[in-house]
């Protein structure tokens, strides 16, 4: 049997369960990816514990140099916007010094990829709270970003994010159509909510690029370690 030449290493939230299914599709056959659990105490999607898990990144990309990545991921939208502008490229330095492995957060991710299809109007939906929500919302605007309108499913619990059906996602962002005029991009947060069947499709109909979490690591990883994905979804991941 043949292993894969290059791996990319994911560290992902305890309660996490979307990005490990969603990731590995659009990878070539010749990548693997492979997680470690970045510790914290609640599956609560709260400031507290997105601080616990930040405060244990070392710990757990200790572990995950283990496997020999060639890259690595901080995927987790929220934890990696939590301490404001700057926050993602600090999480990003505190990996890369304990493993000496090149990194990105999912929030760098996102960044570049609504620059990457011009986006400076966004429509965001997300997952989240209250809290959260202002604090990505805070951002996205510090990231030169002008967030037009917010849908938000108000979930508190991980384990209630990864359970919303993708095709719900796709029902509540299209229900916010008339908004999404006043947009020249959409935005769809969090790692752990279901989304990469639904991009093309809401691109289609709302004729405005779709820009996911998920979406855009796997669109900057890839381009990190100049290989293509296997898959296409949305204008962000389709040949050029």
């Amino acid at each position: 049997m043949k292993f894969p030449s290059t791996r990319i290493g994911l560290l992902a939230p305890p309660p996490n369960i979307v990005m490990e299914v969603e990731f590995p599709r659009f990878l070539p056959k010749d990548v693997s990816l492979h997680t470690a659990r970045v510790p914290r105490s609640s599956s609560e999607v709260t400031r507290e514990s997105l601080s616990e898990m930040t405060t244990n990144v070392e710990v757990a990309a200790r572990c995950l140099a283990m496997t020999k990545p060639h890259f690595i991921v901080f995927g987790c939208t929220s934890a990696s916007f939590l301490n404001g502008l700057g926050w993602d490229r600090q999480l990003t330095q505190r990996i890369e010094a304990v493993t000496g492995i090149p990194a990105i957060t999912t929030t760098t991710a996102i960044v570049e990829a609504i620059k990457a299809v011009s986006g400076k109007k966004v429509l965001l939906v997300t997952p989240y709270i209250d809290d959260i929500n202002k604090t990505e919302i805070e951002f996205l605007e510090g990231s030169g970003f002008t967030v037009v309108n917010l849908v938000t499913f108000g979930l508190k619990l991980s384990e209630e994010i990864a359970a919303v059906p993708s095709e719900h996602v796709r029902e509540v962002a299209l229900s916010s159509a008339a908004n999404a005029k006043n947009a020249d991009a959409i935005f769809i947060s969090c790692t752990n909510l279901r989304t990469m069947d639904q991009i093309d499709a809401l691109e289609e109909v709302l004729d405005r690029p779709v820009v996911t979490s998920n979406q855009a690591t796997i669109w900057l990883a890839v381009r990190r370690l100049g290989i293509k994905p296997a898959e296409a979804a949305g204008r962000l991941l389709r040949p050029v």
